[in-house]
């Protein structure tokens, strides 16, 4: 089925602090050992920044010897608490719950198998190359007294019995986002991309600190991303859910309309997420939210579902907004068969102003082996981001760095991302019982596809909202020609949402630029993609990239498109972005 954006401008659609697709089928690590939780700090050897407890002079109880070892009361529990309920509560991530003395010792010798075996807690990223608050690294010590207490008996200690609290960042939301009715995915489709314009109304700005995303049916639904749909754009939301018959709308790739996002997301595992203090996603006054799932019944049966969006909301104006921008390395090309496929690519920070980089994200499919992203400065320094040495499919997140750690990125300095990938025939997926063959694989949105992908998180200074493409105007009063191909392209950058809109609506599918310049933009296709992408993930000036890359190339093209614009050929679709001529 077509992709209804450019796919190459539909990779913003993944989400920020998590991924596109989501886990199709339970795994070793998911069957098997504690799931850690939100981090208690310290280093080896301490919790939450204490000393490690003893447990081993307990006095007894009912007659009882005392414990020698480690016991729950005293040692296990806050261990527990630490690194797993988070995810362990019922109704949570994991498959079982550890809220409880008896709930933890019997599934004490799995858990301890778990994380002894690296599996648990999950956390891919390395310590190697940079710590994140939210990790969820266990210890040496704190795995050397879980064996003791295996070990030694599992004693309770004396005492109340202690119930973890699961470490979240829960808030009770001011906004709930629903679809209205239920849906039930299509079972002849076994991956359903469905949008839903979900009821939530904004009558002013509005300002968000908290998002999380509540799924219903757990079982079938394999991730979800939400966008902001600025009010100009709500004609073609409202003629994409005409299309449709039912709730909603099929939406590949992306929800199909140019926003801002995503803003929030959930994959399994995903807690809530809160922003710094000073900082917020911002909602235009009018806009809509558009909620994208993508549901998956290989597994389970298809049953109605009717998932959520909770938000928390400020009246403080935010000093910061927060954008969060894609790295694709669109052109891997990964053979048949080969079990170790390197794919690199560096994106230069064409922006004009210092960025205030605040975290990133990863993402690959399931033959990726591991994924890096490194900065590197315009003196040659370098500096880690993320490193995942062992890719897993099923554990995808975003990797905030802390108020302390932003990384400030200037202007010239380069994003480089590594992606590696298992292409062999022992490395294949299962389908019906079956091990698929090699093929060879390029970018793609199906699981058996695949992707490099990086997303980066930035602030920004929040100078409050105006309309998707709110600069243009004032931005092409400058302009030599103001209605020329160059002005256009300097000036649709007033924002990311504005260059979301026009570049989609000018170069996609049923743009002027491909019914009226299709012989010129043909030859620049590839350097224009990868200047709007480069431009569209760093706020770069995709008019210095096209002049530097594929000056000849670009020179046609800006003559046949003049003359478009000039035409009237593109009114259209820049007046779709709110730009009328």
């Amino acid at each position: 089925m077509a992709v209804r954006v450019l796919p190459w401008l539909a990779l913003s659609t993944v989400m920020a602090l998590g991924c596109e697709e989501s886990k199709s089928t339970q795994t070793e690590s998911e069957d098997s050992g504690a799931v850690g939780g939100a981090p208690a700090g310290g280093s080896p050897g301490t919790l939450g920044g204490n000393p490690a407890p003893t447990g081993g002079d307990a006095p007894s109880t009912g007659g009882e010897s005392p414990p020698t070892g480690p016991t729950w009361t005293q040692d296990i529990a806050p261990i527990i608490e630490a690194r797993c309920v988070s995810c362990h509560v019922a109704g949570g991530a994991g498959p079982f719950a550890l809220d409880s003395f008896e709930a933890a010792r019997d599934m004490a010798p799995t858990s301890l198998n778990a994380i002894e075996g690296g599996r648990m807690p999950p956390w891919q990223a390395s310590p190697d190359c940079r710590h994140y608050p939210s990790e969820r690294l266990m210890p040496d010590a704190e795995k050397a007294l879980f064996r003791a207490w295996v070990e030694g008996g599992l004693s309770r200690g004396e005492g109340e019995p202690v119930v973890p609290q699961a470490q979240s960042l829960a808030f009770e939301p001011d906004v709930v986002g629903r679809v209205g009715q239920p849906y039930t995915p299509d079972p002849a489709r076994p991956d359903d991309y469905r949008c839903f314009a979900l009821d939530a109304v904004f009558d002013t700005e509005t300002w968000v600190v908290g998002t999380q995303v509540v799924p219903d049916q757990v079982p079938i639904v394999h991730h979800v991303l939400v966008y902001v749909v600025p009010p100009e754009q709500l004609g073609t939301l409202e003629a994409l859910e005409a299309e449709d018959d039912g709730p909603g709308y099929t939406c590949y790739g992306g929800p199909g309309v140019g926003g801002l996002g995503p803003m929030a997301a959930w994959v399994p595992g995903m807690q809530p997420t809160r922003t710094e203090p000073g900082t917020a996603q911002v909602i235009p006054a009018g806009a809509r939210l558009v909620m994208q799932l993508h549901y998956n019944t290989l597994n389970s049966p298809a049953v109605p579902d009717e998932t959520e969006l909770h938000l928390a909301t400020t009246d403080e104006r935010p000093s910061f907004s927060i954008r969060s921008r894609p790295l694709a390395h669109l052109d891997i090309d990964i053979p048949a068969g080969e079990a170790e496929v390197v794919q690199e690519r560096d994106f230069v920070e064409r922006s004009r102003e210092p960025v205030t980089l605040i975290g990133v994200g990863a993402h690959m499919h399931v033959l990726g082996e591991s994924i890096r992203l490194d900065l590197v400065r315009a003196n040659g320094e370098s500096t880690c981001l993320v490193d995942i040495p062992k890719w897993d499919f099923n554990w995808q997140q975003q990797y905030a760095f802390g108020p302390d750690a932003h990384e400030l990125v200037q202007p010239g300095d380069t994003y480089r991302l590594r992606c590696v990938y298992d292409n062999s025939p022992e490395n294949q997926a299962v389908v019906n019982g079956e091990r698929l063959e090699p093929r060879r694989v390029t970018w793609g949105e199906g699981t058996t596809d695949e992707m490099c992908l990086s997303f980066i998180t930035t602030l920004e200074p929040y100078g409050g909202v105006v309309s998707t493409c709110g600069g243009f105007d004032a931005c092409r009063m400058g302009c030599e020609d103001p209605n020329g191909l160059e002005c256009a392209l300097v000036c649709g950058q007033s924002d990311t949402a504005c260059a979301q809109c026009i570049m989609p609506q000018v170069f996609g599918e049923g743009g002027c630029a491909r019914s009226s310049c299709g012989g010129t933009l043909a030859p620049a296709g590839t350097c224009l993609r990868q200047c709007i992408v480069e431009a569209v993930t760093t706020n770069g000036s995709i008019v210095d990239c096209l002049t530097q890359n594929c000056p000849a190339e670009y020179d046609a093209l800006s003559v046949c498109m003049d003359a478009a614009l000039a035409s009237g050929a593109c009114d259209a679709g820049l007046s779709a972005c709110g730009i009328e001529r």
